[in-house]
């Protein structure tokens, strides 16, 4: 296709025909525009056309590298970032947590839920080993080793990863399949909002199944393709980040996809109602002032009563199968 750009297939089953969703004008793309297209086998949502890999690095370097703090490093204050690692051990309730850690654990731990896409269960077994796929500067890693697990990162950022490597935490540069981790290495994946980036992510699910020993676990959170807000407000929508946002998973479709891949979902995949409702609040008031932002908040609180799958966010555990 012209100027870099590509069209593709589904990533779950094949298929080229599709039928659009949101229209997303992109002055770069062919025609000035790209679209949000649900699959016409499965489902799946995807952009097309996208940018292919020869040009995908400008976009990231114009959102100002990834756009979401991920290669920014750490920047709360000590304060603050004591409540974080107070409110993620209620989420993951690590062994030796102090007496008074375990008696916050109760609301601590819903407030983790909301809080955080992703939480590592600690109460397992010692001594995890965590592999994060995008980790960016390597925040949650940090956390991790510091509850006593063996973490390593990859990304294709030479600055994330030098930021994680001035917190120690190594993260390896390069795409994942290309890096020749030994198999069975690792007893916990991470993708916390990396598996939407990715050129095809079926080579991604099946290297992360050969490197999750078997009964591994692999935690994902990605933008929710059925989200409300992405049907109410197209291009607006917070999660959207055209054109670096290349696949718009459900719960069905991310199913599939993980099950072709030898995984077993734990009882099923989730979206969050509330999760980013005042960012999302924030960012439509810059746009669009008070009342319409305000509007807005109320018209997908009132629809996720009627449809509690369509949060922002899709949420899964898979267990790796045999």
């Amino acid at each position: 296709m012209d100027d870099g750009w590509e069209s593709v297939g589904c990533a779950a089953c094949g298929r080229q025909e599709s039928v659009p969703v949101v229209v997303v004008p992109m002055a770069d793309a062919p025609g000035g525009r790209s679209a949000v297209v649900q699959c016409s086998g499965c489902g799946l949502r995807r952009l097309d056309p996208r940018p292919g890999g020869a040009i995908i690095g400008r976009y990231y370097a114009a959102a100002g590298g990834q756009g979401y703090n991920a290669y920014a490093g750490r920047r709360r204050s000590p304060f603050k970032q004591a409540v974080w690692d107070v409110l993620r051990d209620g989420g993951s309730r690590p062994a030796g947590q102090a007496w008074w850690s375990r008696l916050l654990s109760p609301l601590t731990g819903v407030v983790a839920s909301w809080a955080f896409d992703i939480n590592v269960r600690l109460d397992r077994a010692e001594g995890l080993r965590v592999l994060e796929v995008g980790a960016g500067f390597g925040d949650l890693l940090i956390y991790l080793r510091q509850r006593g697990c063996e973490v390593l990162g990859t990304d294709l950022s030479e600055s994330g990863a030098a930021m994680a490597k001035a917190s120690g935490i190594e993260v390896r540069l390069g795409h994942l399949a290309e890096l020749k981790l030994p198999a069975g290495g690792f007893d916990i994946a991470v993708m916390c909002h990396s598996l939407e980036h990715v050129a095809d992510p079926g080579v991604e699910l099946a290297e992360l199944a050969r490197l999750l020993r078997p009964g591994g676990r692999l935690h994902i959170a990605v933008p929710n393709g059925r989200a409300v807000r992405l049907e109410h407000d197209g291009t607006d929508w917070i999660h959207l980040s055209a054109p670096l946002h290349l696949w718009f998973y459900d719960a069905a479709t991310l199913t599939r996809l993980l099950e072709r891949h030898g995984f077993r979902t734990e009882a099923g995949p989730r979206t969050t109602t509330m999760h980013h409702a005042l960012n999302a609040w924030r960012f439509y008031f810059f746009r669009h002032g008070p009342v319409a932002a305000t509007r807005r908040l109320f018209r997908f609180l009132m629809e996720s009563v009627r449809r509690p799958d369509g949060g922002d966010i899709l949420r899964v555990v898979a267990e790796k199968v045999g």
